[in-house]
């Protein structure tokens, strides 16, 4: 796939659990950023802060991720690669577009999430995850879930339910889940080295919602597209923090 390719054309042969198709090569989304480097950019001054209190009120509106949280998302994810849970699995969910509403969608969210860890238990093993809420005209507000899982866990016939019982409506173009890489089984017998350029791509991805200034500073290939959040924007579990 060429570098030069729009975001837009990039849509298209995903596997979703909802039609359970197969792209012959790597997502769009892992493909589109242009580093073949498996390290996440780190920021070079990176302010320091704390995570909780006031950034996590509830009525909190922000328009985009900060350098702080920036700096937390990729310190789980750097914590994901290097305990060999490597992120197979990036679920976008547009839940303005299944009736949620904007303060309530970081509820909306870690609702979601929970349904994934418990589901994960059952399977014996656990979901290691990070998310970023976004909004973006013409699409609305929407959320990226990065998930490493269980080997062998499916999610076809599952995210639909999970959607519901976290208090959204489901319809077509609510929820789409892109395996990293390709086909399941072939990404999961891969080599760890491959896997995890494609997982690092996707988590710049993640970073697109942050300010101009840092995207340019950490060489993010789209950036300040993070647009109106109300409450918490962005989160990981805690097997990452």
């Amino acid at each position: 796939m060429s570098d030069s390719a729009s975001p837009h054309s990039l849509d298209s042969g995903l596997i979703t659990a909802e039609n359970g198709q197969s792209p012959k090569t790597g997502t769009g989304i892992a493909n589109y950023s242009p580093t073949v480097s498996c390290d996440l950019a780190q920021p070079n001054k990176a302010p320091k802060g704390t995570w909780g209190g006031a950034r996590n009120r509830a009525d909190r509106v922000s328009y985009h991720l900060s350098d702080a949280q920036i700096e937390k998302l990729m310190r789980a994810a750097g914590n994901a690669f290097d305990s060999g849970r490597t992120f197979q699995r990036h679920w976008t969910v547009h839940y303005g577009l299944a009736g949620i509403e904007p303060g309530d969608g970081a509820r909306f969210v870690g609702k979601l999430i929970d349904l994934v860890k418990k589901q994960a238990r059952r399977e014996g093993g656990d979901a290691y995850v990070i998310w970023v809420r976004e909004r973006a005209s013409g699409k609305g507000e929407h959320v990226h879930i990065l998930m490493h899982l269980p080997a062998g866990m499916s999610l076809r016939n599952r995210t639909r339910r999970w959607i519901m019982a976290a208090g959204g409506t489901y319809r077509a173009g609510v929820s789409k889940v892109t395996v990293i890489g390709g086909r399941l089984s072939k990404v999961e017998e891969s080599s760890e080295d491959r896997a995890r350029v494609n997982a690092a791509n996707v988590v710049r991805y993640f970073l697109k919602a942050g300010k101009a200034e840092t995207g340019e500073r950490l060489g993010l290939g789209r950036f300040g597209e993070g647009g109106e959040i109300v409450g918490k924007r962005c989160g990981w579990t805690r097997n990452l923090a």
